[in-house]
């Protein structure tokens, strides 16, 4: 379906380090019908954005240079620049889909709506996901603060559902395989420490939702943001250790005209707490 002359769908797909993957991966993106597809060469050292030109033309490869470990929230925000399409479609360079794997794909797409999988590959398709471009747009996209393997994928669904999006859970019958990798593989070009890395995300995305539903906003200015992730940082050792809880008191400015008591000073807050379990 053509849609004034622009492809419906966009699948971005990101790269550093993982030219083996994309070389079995792009074929089966690059087949899908009315479909674009970006490859975003992520100061890959292997070149990918090369070989994606070289051998698969139609694909549109977008080359950032200068980025020692990679910052899979900024990679697709840039690809989704460089998309055309109505429907967003994210899908690392390590998922193979099958050669009708859009056909089969069933989502209301003329609705408020975004597709993620559910199935028997888990967690390795959770990133995976289909979102109007709109409401892409509407919510900033990825949030780059989440640079390493932090959830960014849990974060943008977390904004879409404050945004009224609902969530459709689609079948991942459509993924044949994902290739698998070592835990080495996967903090090539990222920090040390998953589950640190995990922790930081869910602590700053816990104060992140905590703030967006006590304003009824979808966004928060980056400023903001870093201030609630250095709070974060500044906590995470000690936290993760369990050497301290992690708390966190956001002060909201009062939005309201209170008439005559102007000597008066009126605020809100939002605080959030975490700990680790004595007994998980």
């Amino acid at each position: 379906m053509k849609k004034g002359g622009q492809p419906y769908y966009s699948i971005v797909t990101t790269c550093k380090g993982r030219l083996d993957d994309l070389k079995q991966s792009l074929p089966r993106f690059i087949a899908q019908a009315d479909a674009e597809v970006i490859v975003v060469d992520y100061d890959c050292p292997q070149q990918c954005g090369e070989f994606a030109s070289k051998e698969f033309p139609a694909a549109k490869v977008v080359k950032v240079a200068d980025r020692p470990k990679f910052n899979a929230p900024e990679a697709h925000n840039l690809g989704a620049k460089a998309a055309k399409g109505e429907v967003l479609v994210f899908l690392d360079a390590d998922v193979l889909v099958s050669p009708g794997f859009l056909a089969a794909i069933e989502l209301p797409m003329d609705e408020a709506v975004y597709g993620a999988f559910k199935g028997k590959m888990g967690n390795s398709v959770r990133g995976s996901c289909f979102v109007r471009r709109q409401d892409f747009d509407a919510i900033d996209g990825y949030d780059e603060l989440l640079s390493g393997y932090e959830g960014e994928d849990l974060d943008l669904y977390m904004r879409l559902r404050l945004l009224g999006v609902r969530r459709i859970e689609l079948d991942d019958g459509g993924i044949e395989t994902v290739i698998e990798q070592t835990l080495e593989e996967r903090l090539l070009y990222r920090r040390p420490n998953i589950k640190l890395q995990f922790l930081r995300s869910q602590l700053y995305q816990l104060a992140k939702e905590a703030l967006m539903r006590a304003q009824g906003i979808t966004r928060i200015d980056l400023p903001v943001r870093k201030t609630i992730m250095g709070n974060v940082d500044r906590q995470l050792v000690a936290v993760f250790k369990g050497e301290q809880d992690f708390e966190l008191t956001i002060e909201l400015p009062d939005r309201y005209k209170r008439g005559m008591l102007k000597e008066w000073e009126f605020s809100t807050s939002v605080g959030v707490k975490a700990r680790r379990k004595a007994n998980p």
